[in-house]
C-alpha cells in the first residue's frame, strides 16, 4: 500500500492568514515602494518651524516621488525629490497595535515602540528640534498579503514643542488590488525505476503553479533493506506554467556504499518557487512511499 504526506504552504494558506495578522504589528514590513498614487498636503501657521506659514503640495500626478515604508504599526510616507528637500510623515499607532481606521490623539515624536501613538512630520530639512505633539485620523486603510499595500489615507495635525503654530495636513496613497500570492504544488508518482546496468533510481511526479514559474524539486530517496540504507537526492527544474500538472524527473545513483535495489523506496520531494510580486519563497512538499521495478 502506498504511503504519502503532504506538507503544504499553498498561496491561499498564505494569503489567507496574511489577510487576518495583516493587522498586527508584527506582520511583514512594508518595503520602501513607489506606489501608484500618492498625495501630500501641508498647510501651516506663521510659528510653525516646518511649513513656516506656507501650504506645499504634492502628488505623482504632479511628477512628484514618493515612497511608502514601515509596518502594519506605523508607515512612513516620503516625497524624496523636492528641490529644497524631502518631506517625510511618519504615523504609528501605539506599540503593539495596528494602524487601524480611527482617531489617534495624543501623539508624540516617540513614533516606535511607544504605548501612545506616534507623528513625526519634517520637510525643506527642517524638522521640530525638540519633539512634537499632535494627532490624526486614519480614513481609510487596506492591506493584501504580506505587507502589501493598498490604501492608505489620514489626516494629521502637529505642533512642535516650542512653538504656538501647528501644521496640517492630508496623505493618501493607493495600490492596484493585491494580486494572488504564488501557489505551488508537488506530487510524487506510485513507482518508479532503477537501471540495472548503472543502479541509478529515476523517480518522478508532477508540479502544478498558479502563475508561470520556475519550480525547483529538491528531496531525497531512502531505502532501508536489512539494516542496510541506500540514499540518493531528487533533484529536477521545472517552467511550470497553469493549468495542467508538468512533469518532472529525477535521476540518482546511491550515495551511500549500499545499492538501490527493487522494492518500496521513501521519497521526499519539495517544490519551491519565488514569488516576485511579494518578494518571498513559496513551497510545498510530499513524502511518499515508491516501489521501484528494474529498467
Amino acid at each position: 500500500m502506498r504511503r504519502s504526506r503532504k506538507r503544504s504552504t499553498l498561496a491561499a494558506a498564505l494569503a489567507l492568514a496574511a489577510a487576518t495578522l495583516g493587522a498586527l504589528a508584527a506582520a511583514p514590513p512594508v518595503q520602501a515602494k513607489a506606489p501608484q498614487s500618492g498625495s501630500l498636503t501641508v498647510t501651516g501657521d506663521p510659528d510653525d518651524p516646518i511649513s513656516e506659514g506656507r501650504s506645499y503640495s504634492f502628488a505623482t500626478a504632479a511628477g512628484d516621488g514618493f515612497n511608502v515604508w514601515g509596518t502594519a504599526n506605523h508607515l512612513t510616507v516620503q516625497v524624496f525629490d523636492p528641490p529644497a528637500g524631502p518631506w517625510t510623515i511618519d504615523l504609528s499607532a501605539p506599540v503593539g497595535q495596528p494602524l487601524t481606521v480611527g482617531t489617534y490623539t495624543g501623539a508624540t515624536e516617540n513614533t516606535y515602540e511607544s504605548p501612545l501613538p506616534g507623528i513625526a512630520l519634517s520637510g525643506n530639512d527642517r524638522i521640530c528640534m525638540y519633539g512634537q505633539t499632535g494627532s490624526f485620523t486614519v480614513t481609510d486603510i487596506s492591506w493584501g498579503p504580506h505587507g502589501y499595500l493598498e490604501r492608505f489615507d489620514a489626516t494629521f495635525e502637529q505642533r512642535c514643542n516650542y512653538s504656538t503654530g501647528s501644521a496640517r495636513g492630508e496623505v493618501h496613497v493607493a495600490n492596484p488590488p493585491a494580486p494572488p500570492v504564488l501557489g505551488v504544488g508537488v506530487e510524487v508518482a506510485a513507482s518508479g525505476t532503477i537501471d540495472s546496468q548503472t543502479g541509478e533510481v529515476a523517480v518522478r511526479g508532477t508540479v502544478t503553479c498558479t502563475a508561470p514559474a520556475t519550480v525547483y524539486v529538491e528531496g531525497q530517496v531512502t531505502q532501508s533493506r536489512h539494516g542496510q540504507v541506500a540514499e540518493g537526492i531528487v533533484r529536477a527544474e521545472v517552467a511550470c506554467t497553469p493549468g495542467e500538472p508538468v512533469a518532472w524527473t529525477s535521476r540518482s545513483p546511491s550515495f551511500t556504499s549500499n545499492p538501490f535495489r527493487q522494492g518500496d523506496v521513501d521519497v521526499s520531494a519539495n517544490a519551491s518557487s519565488y514569488d516576485t510580486t511579494y518578494d518571498v519563497f513559496v513551497s510545498d512538499s510530499e513524502t511518499a512511499t515508491v516501489k521501484l521495478k528494474r529498467s
